[in-house]
């Protein structure tokens, strides 16, 4: 797997175990800390752990210092719904660096797709795409359906912060 490549990253079965773990726990409007409004899409988390060690091995083929990583996050948009250009940049002060941000498609729709200032991804479900969180990227709406996402940032020790 190389940054910027889709690849198969889930099969159809754990994209749709995924969303159903979502539509079973709370689904919530996605905010940020940025100010405006960016989003208007909705978010649930994938708390459930088993599987994180794996995706942080993973991200270690990449780069070793990854340790950890955010709670990943489903992405619901339907028409209308989208997130507008926006880096996953992490503030300084806190105890741990972004370094990749993994975004998977779990359910496509007409039209929705992830963009990065320099390319275009219609992916098909169960494939991901990994790129830097200082990419400038959105989530376009679709025009019917419903887009769903999954999305992992790969996190390693602020060496700022001590």
């Amino acid at each position: 797997m190389k940054l910027y490549e889709p690849f198969e990253f889930l099969t159809a079965k754990e994209c749709d175990e995924i969303i159903a773990h979502a539509k079973a726990n709370v689904i919530e409007t996605g905010v940020t800390l940025r100010p405006g409004k960016v989003r208007n899409n909705r978010v649930s988390w994938y708390k459930k752990s088993e599987r994180w060690q794996s995706w942080i091995d993973m991200f270690n083929k990449i780069d070793p210092v990854i340790d950890w990583i955010q709670t990943p996050q489903i992405a619901f948009y339907k028409p209308g719904e989208e997130y507008q250009w926006h880096t996953d940049t992490w503030p300084e002060y806190r105890t741990h660096t972004r370094h990749f941000t993994l975004t998977c498609e779990l359910q496509s729709a007409p039209s929705a797709r992830l963009e990065l200032e320099e390319k275009s991804f219609e992916l098909k479900k169960g494939d991901a795409i990994i790129f830097r969180p200082q990419d400038r990227h959105r989530a376009v709406s679709p025009t019917e359906g419903e887009r769903i996402s999954f999305t992992i940032w790969a996190m390693s020790k602020n060496p700022n912060k001590r």
